[in-house]
């Protein structure tokens, strides 16, 4: 958890940096230079005097060039197959979210790395970053631009007593399994408002206090697939798209997704996996 602290720690800088701006200008109109800049100082932040190379075609990021709802932002990273095995960690950035790091997804032994996608809030016009890490150490970074703005403030979709009572439910659809060596294909979704502490109340017109997902840990049969630490940017009833592969030959089981969240509730829900699914 220390590097989502240490990012935390931050949040108060890059809110003031979001607010302040740059002469009043808007931040869609930020030179390349004024970006680049940016992501050099979120780089250091993140990962201190590690060198960070481009991915090239090993590491992409799919996501809309322009976002139709900046709160609800559908994101994936796309992992080559040659590097997938070699890889430890994948974290996703979005520079100019007041707190940029959405984002640390640490893969277990069964997890399939090729994809995995969730739905973020994207407060200004910006590059996402997407970073993975290897077993070995380096770290191949990538990068898309997307416009967008005031996702981190919008106004919560459902009624805050409503989401309160279903806090922490989730739901899982498994895809039949394309063959006895391919991945089983996951969607996980949870119900939590994940407040920003940037939303307005519109009837107090006072700012509800932040309540998000913080850790998602998920495992099959005990075996970790993926642990996910978090933060605001991650969208509302957060979704997770991902695939496992179940150890060969073993018998249909379970998989356990675990949560916390910022507020120190604890949630926790199993799904058997049909043999259909195996």
């Amino acid at each position: 958890m220390g590097i989502m602290r240490s990012i935390i720690a931050r949040a108060g800088f890059f809110m003031l940096f979001l607010i302040l701006g740059s002469g009043g200008a808007a931040h869609g109109e930020q030179s390349e230079a004024e970006r680049a800049a940016r992501w050099s100082d979120l780089r250091h932040a993140i990962f201190g005097d590690r060198v960070v190379e481009d991915a090239g075609d090993l590491l992409a990021i799919d996501a809309p060039a322009r976002a139709e709802d900046a709160a609800i932002v559908p994101v994936a990273m796309r992992v080559a197959p040659r590097l997938g095995s070699e890889l430890r960690a994948l974290y996703l950035v979005i520079d100019d979210n007041p707190s940029p790091l959405a984002a640390h997804f640490t893969f277990g032994p069964l997890a399939d790395t090729e994809e995995i996608a969730t739905r973020v809030r994207i407060d200004d016009y910006t590059y996402l970053h997407a970073i993975a890490e290897t077993k070995d150490g380096r770290l191949l970074a990538t990068a898309r631009f997307i416009k967008a703005a005031g996702g981190c403030s919008a106004p919560a979709t459902k009624d805050q007593a409503l989401a309160l009572e279903r806090l922490g439910k989730m739901k899982l659809t498994l895809a039949d399994r394309r063959g006895p060596d391919m991945p089983i294909r996951a969607k996980l979704l949870i119900s939590h408002p994940n407040n920003s502490g940037l939303q307005m109340d519109q009837v107090t017109r006072n700012y509800i206090p932040a309540d998000f997902m913080q850790l998602l840990e998920v495992s099959y049969n005990g075996q970790s697939v993926f642990r996910l630490e978090s933060d605001i940017a991650i969208s509302e009833d957060p979704s997770f798209r991902f695939s496992f592969r179940p150890p060969g030959g073993s018998a249909p089981g379970t998989l356990t997704a675990k949560i916390l969240d910022s507020s120190q509730r604890r949630f926790t829900q199993s799904w058997p996996v049909a043999p259909e699914q195996m």
